[in-house]
């Protein structure tokens, strides 16, 4: 059987409302923008690993800037009419702090990482996607797209 999953990864939101007389300047970059798990025997491999994501922040502002990045997932990972709850998908990052690992979720953005004050030059981290496998999961090639948002309350 073929169980394979695809995250589509999009970088959509940088957004700030500091009202600050600094210029304030955020940057997120994340590469590649589409993971893949393969697929594998759950005996063997309880957890399938994807290839690493660079992800990669700027902030330029204030020494007082607070800064934030969540990601969030548009549901659960999805094959036709088959899911697999996208909380059985876990990252784990290098660079911590300000990167933390963590758990996607479909209903709550998750921090990736956060901090105070600027990064510039900016800083990256390696972030690792790993899903639970099960003989449970239908066979197909399920997707999902995540969503990465930086920002400045």
């Amino acid at each position: 059987m073929t169980r394979a999953a695809l995250l589509c990864l999009a970088v959509l939101v940088v957004r700030s409302s500091t009202a600050s007389a600094q210029p304030l300047d955020l940057q997120l970059s994340v590469s590649p923008r589409t993971i893949t798990f393969a697929s594998a025997n759950p005996d063997t491999s309880p957890t399938v690993t994807a290839a690493p994501i660079s992800v990669t922040v700027r902030v330029k502002g204030p020494k007082t800037l607070q800064w934030h990045l969540s990601v969030l997932a548009d549901g659960d990972l999805v094959a036709g009419p088959s899911t697999i709850p996208i909380s059985n998908v876990t990252w784990a990052a290098t660079q911590a702090p300000p990167f933390q690992n963590g758990t996607l979720s479909r209903t709550t953005a998750q921090t990736l990482a956060g901090g105070s004050g600027a990064l510039n030059p900016g800083t990256t981290s390696t972030v690792t996607f790993s899903l639970v496998n099960s003989w449970l999961y239908d066979a197909g090639t399920y997707t999902q797209t995540l969503t990465f948002t930086l920002s400045s309350p």
